[in-house]
């Protein structure tokens, strides 16, 4: 109401209310009915995830560095770090999440994949957890898992790719991700699942044109796809470098296609590169990362480079019409150290720096920063642990259902 009684109009109101955080919006839904039905319609759902997503948090998932074995580390908890690089500990999902690893995060949504390989979708901010069933079948395979969302159809999607029958490991219960040996000769494509959050169902989708493809990086999803980068399988056994390409999958068409990379123009021989996926405004984009020389030269000598070139794919939403097309952001650098991209927040570049030693159990140091990639300026994120290594997602609070349609 306002300073002299009267009831401010729906419109205002609703300018008013879309502003706050989902905690106070959770604790309103008692003052009247009307406010309840108000925060279930989708029309004030899609205006709060509207300016939640312009003061989005930085989501890093801690992962305990394993001395013996890097990749078989297991979470060990999630923070949130806001615009004023302030750390917020997110004592629901460490709690509800138990070790859980963030597959994706989409529109306020998490999907959550458990150490006993179940899978939930979670929305930390109105502290709801919805259990995915089980996949269709439940084979001894090496997977890869992506979370996306389409406006088109307005659903929430998990994809499951098989990539892998051969399969060995010390542990018969734990064969999931690149947790065992893998036998090279045998990686492919051979089966996918899609789970809708829609329907509350898997279903089996065609994968043919991914067959000889090897996925070489976890998903990101953008616009109404999900994409990773993928190799030709035959390419693992070859002296020369491997061909990349980009898979990418229409959430909402449920099709998957093949895309090109950037042409980047060419260095001196002296550097080597590296490429990065990753999310910028709602669009696929993807860091080049240049050294020169090579990483054990780095460890060794002083004064090495590195640059980063940015690359958006600019046409996210309509490249399955119009083909790709790919426009270069920037460049940053020279750097006289390794400067290793991971994604991109709030227009800054979240990236590891290299230090120039290595700790007792051979495991290199790295220092968890943001870049302004204008003006150069580096920043350490307060979140850092040395005994941690990260994987970082951006977040925005929403009032997205992680229930599946009635």
């Amino acid at each position: 109401m306002g300073e002299n009684g009267e009831i401010f109009p729906d419109d205002v109101m609703i300018d008013i209310l879309k502003r706050l955080p989902v905690k106070y919006l959770m604790r309103f839904k008692c003052v009247s009915k009307n406010w309840e039905n108000l925060f279930r319609t989708p029309h004030f759902t899609a205006q709060h995830l509207r300016h939640s997503i312009q003061n989005r948090f930085l989501l890093l998932q801690r992962i305990q560095r394993s001395p013996t074995s890097p990749v078989c580390s297991t979470p060990t908890s999630f923070c949130l770090i806001g615009p004023d690089l302030s750390v917020h500990e997110l004592e629901f999902l460490n709690f509800a999440s138990n070790g859980a690893k963030i597959v994706g995060s989409r529109n306020g949504l998490l999907c959550l994949r458990h150490t006993d390989h179940a899978l939930s979708i979670c929305n930390p901010a109105t502290r709801q957890v919805t259990q995915v069933p089980r996949t269709l079948t439940d084979v001894r395979t090496l997977y890869y898992f992506g979370f996306g969302y389409s406006p088109l159809v307005n659903d929430y999607k998990i994809v499951r790719i098989c990539v892998c029958e051969s399969y060995e490991s010390d542990d018969d219960d734990d064969n999931e991700g690149n947790d065992g040996i893998v036998v090279l000769d045998d990686i492919h494509v051979n089966r996918v699942e899609v789970y809708s959050l829609a329907s509350g169902s898997w279903r089996q989708v065609d994968a043919s044109n991914l067959q000889n493809l090897c996925l070489v990086s976890n998903a990101i999803a953008a616009g109404g796809g999900m994409f990773w980068k993928a190799t030709t399988s035959s390419d693992l056994e070859s002296s020369q470098d491997p061909d990349e390409c980009l898979v990418s999958f229409d959430v909402g068409h449920d099709v998957f296609r093949l895309l090109r990379g950037p042409e980047s123009h060419p260095l001196p021989t002296t550097y080597s590169s590296t490429s990065v996926l990753a999310e910028y405004n709602d669009k696929l984009v993807m860091f080049h990362q240049f050294m020169m020389g090579n990483f054990h030269n780095f460890m060794m000598v002083n004064g090495e480079i590195s640059l980063i070139d940015l690359w958006v794919l600019d046409n996210t939403h309509t490249y399955a019409a119009e083909g790709e097309r790919w426009i270069k952001r920037y460049r940053v650098g020279p750097f006289s150290r390794i400067i290793y991209p991971i994604s991109i927040w709030r227009d800054q570049i979240v990236c590891h720096q290299l230090l120039e030693h290595v700790d007792e159990s051979g495991i290199v140091k790295t220092t968890l920063s943001i870049l302004n990639p204008y003006s150069r300026e580096l920043k350490n994120l307060p979140a850092h642990r040395n005994e941690n290594y990260y994987v970082s997602f951006n977040y925005a609070e929403s009032l997205a259902c992680s229930q599946h349609s009635a």
